[in-house]
């Protein structure tokens, strides 16, 4: 059978399954039950969590940590390391606070191996013991602090000295308690730490103290031999010697420079007298006061004897005794020169020994001195050592000192920041946070398993390696929507359809067919006028064609295919017969026919009584024959080909005859009208119909699939179609 072009574009469309947006959209839709039922269930399950769950609180106590070391004594602070070993520090204070040994201490503290929350005491611990391998039991200390390791956090503020430490409880006070403690115990610990250090080294500087104290005695002692046995003497700072030979060569030079003076006047003064210079030009008569007071003396005189020689005569008694004082003043004077030559001889000679004596006695200080300076050297080295070892006992002592009064006094490297305080709100559960991810689980949940139900359930629409779908022609019938309820009056009786008589699917597939101007179901009305005029194609102009639709299994809405065309073929103007075959679920019979009754003998007895039990609608040309209140399962087979002509003769008289027959693999009653099909509808539901129901249908119709026009998926997207 020939197919039109738009059929073979929709049923490409339908084997590439929904792979974009509006296929998803119509997946989601279609299952919207599932995915709604699995978020109520998820959030069930949480508001149940919310409900078991006990409260937990968080409470938190933050501390700076000092990489570097805090003194009281000393006040010299070390050089700041580079951060990452400050960082390194630091981390390992962390490690310090969540130790096996602080926990130990908090239980300890606290008495929490009492407490049933760290102890473990429920029902869930013992019944955990009943399958336990190990035989030994844990002690409560142990098992206690083992379960706070659990409940501490400690969080360290990346690049930072903060350190948070968080304590959960199901109590709040409890909470902030355990966090102080905590807190309090590690700041004890470190001063403790501290001190222990402190006193330690105190310990092995005392010991040490001692043979320090030898070493520089013996250092002192091997300095001293060393000077007794090298002569070597030291005076205010230096060596004695080099100081005598500094003081006897000062001296030398005095006492040459005393002969060098008394020299030169020794000369100077007998230079005088043997040239009887005037005594101005002698120093040394000048600088004598007896020389003065002589030459004083012979100038007055001197004078007097000029005045008298132009007085008197030479040989006048006073001229003479004028000159006679003259001549003794002047040997006066002669005397006084030869004294003081005397005299500066003297001083002379005694000069010119010194001098001699200093000398001699500055070269055998130059002979000690260079003994003194080659041991010198020897000297300096142990005076060296015993600076050395002074220092180092120096520095003993004064660390000593300081251990003692620091061991006294210990600040630990850490301080808190903020104290622990018991909190308001538990930190867990979270109302909003659990609720929220129980909706958002559930909802994920429905949706990964309506997608996954999608491509892994062998549907129809899904499978898209089903060979019935690339061997038969697919004709999409989009899925209806919601509208008023439709009137049908059929003649005779007066029966109506509505709505609410029947299935509501057949009400709605009746206002989609029946009101052109509705908007609503437009897609659904263009699909079926385009299945009619797919099945009128190659129509014999005598005979009338007829058309069984046989649903592939139950629930695929194969009686509203089969109305919504008998109805469009109707509002064409052409003769159209419906005839309601399917015995097990007469949907039409009950919507269409609800009086009406028969029984085999009168409608198998000639074509005619087919007729009579025929209704009609009272506008249009629609006949409805209700054959499946007699339960066409009944029927022998000579029953079957009798009704069979009846039904072929009565036909006669319309244009189109469509023959709901049910579904044929699960209900055999609509088999018995197989001859007289001339086209044959298989209706599957998009999602719905297994592949395996439509490999079932089709079996049943291998004897006559030439006759197959093709397969109709009902509710498939409008929107792709």
């Amino acid at each position: 059978m020939m197919m039109s072009s738009n059929y073979a574009m929709a049923a490409q469309e339908a084997h590439a399954g929904p792979t974009d947006f509006s296929g998803l959209l119509a997946v989601l839709r279609r299952r919207s039950g599932e995915i709604a039922a699995s978020t109520l269930i998820a959030l069930g399950l949480a508001v149940a969590y919310l409900v078991v769950t006990p409260p937990t609180y968080t409470s938190s106590s933050v501390l700076y940590i000092n990489p570097l070391p805090n003194r009281v004594v000393n006040e010299e602070r070390l050089a700041p390391n580079s951060s990452g070993a400050d960082l390194a520090i630091v981390d390992s204070q962390v490690s310090i606070i969540g130790s096996d040994a602080m926990m130990q201490r908090v239980v300890e503290t606290l008495s929490l191996d009492t407490d049933s929350e760290f102890t473990g005491t429920g029902p869930l611990t013992k019944l955990r013991t009943l399958f336990s391998a190990s035989s030994d039991a844990v002690p409560a200390k142990a098992l206690a602090a083992a379960k706070l390791a659990k409940k501490v956090k400690i969080i360290r503020a990346p690049r930072t000295y903060i350190v948070e430490v968080e304590v959960s409880s199901g109590s709040a006070a409890k909470a902030a308690q355990i966090a102080d403690t905590l807190v309090s115990l590690y700041l004890a610990n470190q001063t403790s730490a501290r001190a222990d250090d402190e006193r330690r080294a105190n310990e092995l500087i005392n010991s040490r103290l001692g043979e320090l104290r030898e070493q520089v005695r013996k250092a002192e002692d091997r300095v001293d031999e060393f000077k007794q046995r090298n002569r070597i003497t030291v005076s205010e700072g230096g060596m004695f010697d080099e100081q005598q030979l500094g003081k006897l060569n000062g001296e030398l030079a005095t006492a040459r420079a005393t002969a060098a003076e008394a020299k030169s006047r020794l000369e100077s003064i007998r230079a005088a007298r043997s040239t009887k210079a005037a005594l101005d030009s002698m120093p040394e008569a000048v600088r004598s006061p007896t020389i003065q007071r002589l030459r004083e003396q012979h100038a007055q005189v001197s004078r007097r004897v000029a005045s008298l020689e132009s007085q008197l005569k030479g040989r006048h008694p006073v001229m003479i005794e004028a000159r006679s004082q003259l001549g003794e003043i002047q040997a006066e004077i002669d005397a006084e020169l030869r004294r003081l030559s005397g005299a500066l001889t003297a001083e002379h000679d005694v000069a010119s020994r010194r001098e001699r004596e200093l000398q001699t006695i500055i070269e055998t200080s130059k002979t000690e001195v260079s003994r003194s300076s080659t041991a010198q050297i020897k000297l300096r080295e142990l005076q060296q050592d015993v600076a050395t070892s002074r220092d180092v006992l120096g520095t003993f002592l004064q660390r000593a000192k300081e251990t003692r009064e620091q061991e006294q006094i210990s600040i630990p490297y850490a301080r808190v920041v903020s104290p622990a305080t018991a909190p308001a709100v538990p930190s867990w559960p979270i109302n909003i946070l659990v609720l929220g991810l129980g909706a958002f689980a559930g909802l994920g949940f429905g949706i990964v398993r309506a997608l996954a139900g999608e491509q892994l359930a062998p549907t129809v629409r899904s499978t898209s390696r089903a060979p019935a779908l690339s061997e038969h022609a697919l004709f999409p019938v989009p899925s209806l929507v919601s509208g008023p309820p439709s009137l049908l009056k059929l003649g005779r009786r007066g029966a109506t359809l509505r709505a609410e008589n029947g299935e509501g699917e057949l009400g709605r597939a009746l206002v989609a067919v029946s009101e052109p101007d509705g908007p609503a179901d437009g897609a659904y009305r263009q699909s079926i006028l385009q299945l009619l005029a797919a099945f009128e194609q190659d129509r014999h102009q005598d005979y009338p064609t007829a058309v069984m639709m046989v649903g592939a299994s139950h629930g695929t809405g194969t009686s509203s295919v089969a109305l919504a065309i008998a109805q469009a073929g109707a509002l064409r103007g052409e003769r159209v017969l419906l005839v309601d075959a399917c015995s097990s679920a007469a949907a039409l019979s009950a919507a269409l026919a609800p009086d009406i009754s028969s029984d085999w003998a009168t409608l198998l007895a000639k074509p005619e009584a087919l007729t009579s039990h025929t209704v009609r609608d009272a506008k249009s040309s629609l006949a409805f024959l209700p054959l499946a209140p007699a339960d066409l399962r009944l029927l022998k087979r000579a029953e079957r080909r009798r009704l069979a002509a009846n039904l072929a003769a009565a036909a006669l008289d319309y244009d189109l005859v469509i023959i709901d027959a049910g579904p044929l693999a699960q209900d055999e009653s609509g088999s018995a009208l197989l001859p007289l099909a001339d086209r044959i509808a298989i209706v599957t539901r998009s999602g719905v119909t297994s592949q395996s129901a439509l490999d079932d249908t089709l079996r049943v119709l291998a004897p006559m699939l030439d006759k197959v026009a093709g397969i109709v998926l009902n509710d498939a997207d409008a929107r792709r179609t």
